[in-house]
């Protein structure tokens, strides 16, 4: 009887076969697809809190504003109103515009701290980084009670497809 010289094992071979392979495979491929679906969504998610936060942030800071203002103040007169905000994270200035009869002021803050009023300016042109935000104010008299006044802010990011779209609502009342 003649021995055979290969060390293979007939029997009781380990290893895997081609198919486990293949199966294996796939079931890495359909994890590591998830994976990265999921870091995507986190990223877009992050995203919209930042921008979400900042809207947040120029609501209040429009309502701040017309809080300081005395009753007999134009501007508490009931209407809508509009004006358009840009961020920019390259220079960090923020520019604001605001229009009132027909006048549109410019104001520009720097990172330091300095604000620049520019009567009839106009909104630098929009860098590639640049966020801008419209704020729309309603001001509506007597309500919810006589001799108060409600006032609403809606700001909305113009320049990104988010999905949902960045939009922050925040109201006061004036006395």
């Amino acid at each position: 009887m003649e021995k055979s010289l290969s060390p293979r094992k007939v029997h009781g071979q380990a290893g895997f076969t081609l198919v486990e392979t293949m199966i294996a495979i796939l079931v890495l491929t359909i994890g590591l697809f998830s994976v990265a679906a999921l870091m995507s969504s986190t990223l877009n998610m992050g995203a919209h809190a930042r921008y979400m936060s900042t809207a947040a942030l120029l609501g209040s800071e429009k309502l701040e504003d017309l809080s300081r203002l005395p009753n007999s103040d134009a501007a508490l007169a009931p209407g809508v109103y509009n004006d358009t905000v840009q961020i920019s994270s390259n220079n960090g200035n923020i520019v604001e515009t605001s229009s009132a009869g027909g006048v549109t002021t410019l104001y520009t803050q720097t990172p330091g701290g300095n604000i620049t009023v520019t009567p009839n300016g106009a909104m630098p042109a929009a860098t590639p980084d640049t966020l801008t935000f419209n704020r729309q104010w309603t001001i509506v008299n007597n309500t919810p009670v006589n001799k108060v006044r409600q006032i609403t802010v809606l700001v909305t990011l113009t320049n990104r497809s988010l999905k949902p779209p960045v939009t922050f609502q925040t109201s006061m009342v004036h006395p």
